[in-house]
Protein backbone atom coordinates (compact mmCIF):
# COMPACT_ATOMS: atom_id res chain seq x y z
CA UNK A 1 0.00 0.00 0.00
CA UNK A 2 1.09 3.47 -0.79
CA UNK A 3 1.51 5.87 2.03
CA UNK A 4 0.43 9.50 1.79
CA UNK A 5 3.31 12.08 1.43
CA UNK A 6 1.44 14.58 3.55
CA UNK A 7 -0.50 12.55 6.48
CA UNK A 8 -3.34 15.31 7.76
CA UNK A 9 -2.83 16.94 11.21
CA UNK A 10 1.10 15.84 11.82
CA UNK A 11 3.95 17.86 10.75
CA UNK A 12 5.91 17.08 8.57
CA UNK A 13 9.49 15.77 9.33
CA UNK A 14 12.71 16.91 8.17
CA UNK A 15 13.48 13.32 6.53
CA UNK A 16 10.42 14.19 4.18
CA UNK A 17 11.49 17.47 3.54
CA UNK A 18 15.18 16.79 2.48
CA UNK A 19 13.37 13.91 0.13
CA UNK A 20 11.52 16.58 -1.45
CA UNK A 21 13.83 18.82 -1.86
CA UNK A 22 16.17 16.22 -3.90
CA UNK A 23 13.32 15.07 -6.04
CA UNK A 24 12.90 18.97 -7.20
CA UNK A 25 16.43 19.61 -7.48
CA UNK A 26 16.12 16.46 -9.91
CA UNK A 27 13.99 17.70 -12.00
CA UNK A 28 15.22 21.11 -12.21
CA UNK A 29 18.44 19.60 -13.77
CA UNK A 30 16.96 17.64 -15.99
CA UNK A 31 14.87 21.16 -17.13
CA UNK A 32 17.57 23.51 -18.10
CA UNK A 33 19.01 20.51 -20.17
CA UNK A 34 19.24 21.37 -23.53
CA UNK A 35 20.66 19.64 -27.02
CA UNK A 36 20.35 21.19 -30.17
CA UNK A 37 18.88 19.47 -33.18
CA UNK A 38 20.29 20.24 -36.74
CA UNK A 39 17.29 19.79 -39.82
CA UNK A 40 19.49 19.80 -43.08
CA UNK A 41 17.41 21.34 -45.81
CA UNK A 42 17.65 19.61 -49.20
CA UNK A 43 20.01 19.79 -52.07
CA UNK A 44 19.05 20.25 -55.48
CA UNK A 45 21.87 19.89 -57.59
CA UNK A 46 23.20 19.13 -61.21
CA UNK A 47 26.41 19.49 -63.60
CA UNK A 48 25.94 20.22 -67.28
CA UNK A 49 28.93 20.18 -69.51
CA UNK A 50 29.87 20.33 -73.01
CA UNK A 51 31.54 22.37 -75.55
CA UNK A 52 28.63 25.79 -75.76
CA UNK A 53 26.54 25.50 -72.76
CA UNK A 54 23.21 27.99 -72.60
CA UNK A 55 19.32 26.82 -71.68
CA UNK A 56 18.09 25.41 -69.24
CA UNK A 57 20.37 23.30 -67.19
CA UNK A 58 18.28 22.06 -64.29
CA UNK A 59 14.66 21.61 -64.25
CA UNK A 60 12.78 20.44 -60.78
CA UNK A 61 9.57 19.78 -59.67
CA UNK A 62 8.23 20.81 -56.05
CA UNK A 63 6.23 18.36 -53.90
CA UNK A 64 5.87 20.46 -50.92
CA UNK A 65 6.16 23.99 -49.82
CA UNK A 66 8.92 25.89 -48.82
CA UNK A 67 11.75 28.13 -49.32
CA UNK A 68 14.79 28.32 -51.58
CA UNK A 69 17.06 29.73 -49.49
CA UNK A 70 20.35 29.82 -51.05
CA UNK A 71 22.45 28.96 -54.37
CA UNK A 72 25.75 28.23 -55.26
CA UNK A 73 27.18 27.99 -59.01
CA UNK A 74 30.60 27.16 -60.40
CA UNK A 75 31.90 28.16 -63.64
CA UNK A 76 34.32 26.27 -65.85
CA UNK A 77 36.15 29.82 -65.64
CA UNK A 78 35.98 33.29 -65.35
CA UNK A 79 33.73 35.01 -67.91
CA UNK A 80 35.00 37.79 -69.72
CA UNK A 81 31.56 40.22 -70.24
CA UNK A 82 29.20 38.27 -67.60
CA UNK A 83 27.04 35.11 -67.50
CA UNK A 84 23.40 35.74 -67.11
CA UNK A 85 21.35 32.68 -64.89
CA UNK A 86 17.76 33.34 -65.29
CA UNK A 87 15.88 31.37 -62.57
CA UNK A 88 11.98 30.48 -63.26
CA UNK A 89 9.33 29.36 -61.36
CA UNK A 90 6.40 28.41 -63.13
CA UNK A 91 3.01 26.69 -61.65
CA UNK A 92 -0.66 27.20 -63.09
CA UNK A 93 -1.48 30.26 -61.65
CA UNK A 94 1.77 31.64 -63.53
CA UNK A 95 4.85 32.10 -61.88
CA UNK A 96 8.38 34.14 -61.43
CA UNK A 97 11.42 35.06 -62.91
CA UNK A 98 14.69 35.81 -61.22
CA UNK A 99 18.04 37.19 -62.97
CA UNK A 100 21.90 37.26 -61.78
CA UNK A 101 24.93 38.15 -63.90
CA UNK A 102 27.98 36.41 -62.70
CA UNK A 103 31.17 37.55 -63.28
CA UNK A 104 33.09 35.45 -61.32
CA UNK A 105 33.91 31.81 -61.69
CA UNK A 106 32.52 31.03 -58.16
CA UNK A 107 28.93 32.79 -57.15
CA UNK A 108 27.06 32.19 -54.39
CA UNK A 109 23.41 33.69 -54.74
CA UNK A 110 20.48 34.22 -51.95
CA UNK A 111 17.17 34.21 -53.62
CA UNK A 112 14.87 33.53 -50.62
CA UNK A 113 11.93 32.23 -52.89
CA UNK A 114 9.04 30.83 -51.80
CA UNK A 115 8.16 27.78 -53.50
CA UNK A 116 4.49 25.73 -53.36
CA UNK A 117 3.62 21.77 -54.24
CA UNK A 118 3.79 21.97 -57.79
CA UNK A 119 6.02 24.77 -58.85
CA UNK A 120 8.46 23.98 -61.28
CA UNK A 121 11.99 25.05 -61.35
CA UNK A 122 14.05 25.85 -63.99
CA UNK A 123 17.46 27.24 -64.13
CA UNK A 124 19.13 28.60 -67.42
CA UNK A 125 22.62 30.14 -68.42
CA UNK A 126 23.22 32.91 -71.06
CA UNK A 127 26.50 34.47 -71.90
CA UNK A 128 26.37 38.14 -72.83
CA UNK A 129 28.87 37.73 -75.26
CA UNK A 130 28.22 34.33 -76.49
CA UNK A 131 31.95 34.84 -79.06
CA UNK A 132 34.08 35.86 -75.41
CA UNK A 133 32.39 33.67 -72.87
CA UNK A 134 31.67 30.18 -74.05
CA UNK A 135 31.29 28.00 -71.09
CA UNK A 136 31.90 24.44 -70.96
CA UNK A 137 30.76 23.71 -67.67
CA UNK A 138 28.25 24.88 -65.14
CA UNK A 139 28.05 23.40 -61.56
CA UNK A 140 24.85 24.69 -59.89
CA UNK A 141 23.29 23.69 -56.13
CA UNK A 142 20.46 25.30 -54.59
CA UNK A 143 19.31 24.47 -51.10
CA UNK A 144 15.35 24.01 -50.40
CA UNK A 145 14.02 23.56 -46.89
CA UNK A 146 9.93 22.15 -46.92
CA UNK A 147 7.73 23.80 -44.53
CA UNK A 148 7.24 22.39 -40.65
CA UNK A 149 4.32 21.68 -41.48
CA UNK A 150 4.97 19.03 -44.61
CA UNK A 151 8.18 17.25 -42.80
CA UNK A 152 8.52 14.28 -40.21
CA UNK A 153 8.21 14.85 -36.74
CA UNK A 154 9.56 12.71 -33.68
CA UNK A 155 9.72 13.36 -30.40
CA UNK A 156 12.14 12.05 -27.98
CA UNK A 157 13.29 12.44 -24.75
CA UNK A 158 16.52 14.45 -24.48
CA UNK A 159 18.52 11.30 -22.58
CA UNK A 160 17.47 8.86 -25.58
CA UNK A 161 18.96 11.08 -27.63
CA UNK A 162 22.23 11.58 -25.77
CA UNK A 163 22.98 7.89 -25.44
CA UNK A 164 22.02 7.84 -29.15
CA UNK A 165 25.02 10.41 -30.09
CA UNK A 166 27.05 9.53 -27.16
CA UNK A 167 26.77 13.39 -26.32
CA UNK A 168 28.89 13.82 -23.12
CA UNK A 169 27.22 15.26 -20.06
CA UNK A 170 28.44 18.83 -19.27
Amino acid sequence: MKIPLFLKNIPIDEKRISWIETVVSRLARRSRKQTTVIVTPYPISNCVSGEDVKGDILKYMFCAKGTISKGLIVLDKRPATGVVIGITLANDMGGSSHSYVLTKKTSMIDPKVEVFSGDRLSVSVNPIDAEKDKVSEVWLSFMWTPDVKDTTMKQVLIDSLDEALDVPEE
